[in-house]
């Protein structure tokens, strides 16, 4: 399964924000164990990069962001993908830009805890809650186990 993430998600999982945390960690876990192929589209990087800067440095946000990568796989925007974006006219562009990312890379989803803002995107749009529950469904359970 091919799954675009949404920055809130990402944004959720790396700076460890509440009540959210917990659904994205799980998402990511799913890259990790390698059960999803995780997609980002290369100017989250930017965005991200900027948070974490203020937070913990030039350095360690770096380093963060590095250390990430190993399991998510980075989708550029070429002048098409932007244009076609531009052309779409959403209220938000950068979620076009995601929508479009999807679509290239063949995403099963696109996880994001704004489906909504994704109502005219090709590719379906669902809240992690929701892609845990498509994935019951495929029996496939991902619980915590306590040691």
């Amino acid at each position: 399964m091919k799954l675009m993430i949404d920055i809130n998600i990402l944004l959720d999982y790396v700076c460890r924000r509440e009540p959210f945390y917990e659904l994205s960690r799980r998402v990511f876990i799913l890259g990790v164990a390698q059960e999803v192929e995780l997609y980002l589209s290369v100017n989250m990087l930017t965005d991200l990069y900027h948070l974490l800067k203020k937070y913990y440095g030039a350095k360690e946000a770096q380093i963060i962001i590095e250390d990430n990568l190993e399991y998510l796989q980075l989708v550029g925007i070429s002048p098409d993908d932007a244009l076609y974006a531009l052309k779409e006219q959403w209220p938000d562009f950068e979620d076009a830009l995601v929508a479009q990312c999807a679509h290239k890379v063949q995403a099963d989803y696109i996880v994001t805890r704004n489906v909504k803002d994704f109502s005219a995107s090709r590719v379906k749009a669902i809240a992690p809650q929701e892609l845990f529950a498509v994935l019951e469904k495929q029996g496939i359970c991902y619980d915590e186990i306590d040691w």
